[in-house]
């Protein structure tokens, strides 16, 4: 996660030129994919000041900011889950099952970010669509077992599904 952290840092500092780079490309994603939520896609990157002077390069890399926020905390909250549910239970298995998926969602955000900043956005796209699946996947791991997902992770998901379907779509972008 430091790697990752630190490579956000660097999130392009150039200059964006005349208007607002932030709402243009928002309204490119929202335009060209309907499942971009437009407002979300505004405020989310405009929570971080250096998306301000980010060309659509810096955009793609501050639009995986939100995404490790919420892998962490997803991750975190099913621990949590997974410490108090009973040793060889559905639950617990389950729970492993998703900290499993979270982690290698971490690694493939980190591929997306690192291919990403050498320009390979063929490989960027899929990492970052394998990191945007694991929410979901967690969710149906649940429910093929009979399961609803327990609320600490179903609120964690739409969520961290939507940051996916914002950065993916500003990669397209590049």
């Amino acid at each position: 996660m430091i790697v990752i952290a630190s490579a956000l840092q660097i999130a392009s500092p150039s200059l964006a030129g005349a208007g607002d780079m932030v709402a243009d490309t928002c309204a490119r994603c929202s335009r060209s994919n309907p499942n971009v939520n437009y407002t979300l896609c505004v405020a989310s990157l405009s929570e971080y000041p250096e998306s301000r002077v980010a060309d659509i390069h810096g955009l793609a890399l501050i639009s995986a900011k939100p995404l490790l926020s919420g892998l962490a905390t997803i991750t975190s909250a099913a621990r949590d889950l997974r410490d108090k549910a009973p040793p060889v239970s559905p639950a617990r298995s389950c729970l492993d099952a998703c900290m499993e998926m979270f982690r290698d969602a971490e690694y493939d955000l980190g591929s997306a970010v690192a291919a990403i900043e050498e320009g390979r956005y063929g490989d960027a796209k899929t990492s970052m669509s394998a990191t945007m699946d694991a929410p979901v996947t967690c969710e149906d791991e649940f429910q093929e077992q009979g399961m609803a997902p327990p609320p600490a992770i179903k609120a964690q998901s739409k969520p961290l599904f939507q940051q996916g379907v914002i950065s993916l779509a500003i990669i397209s972008l590049l």
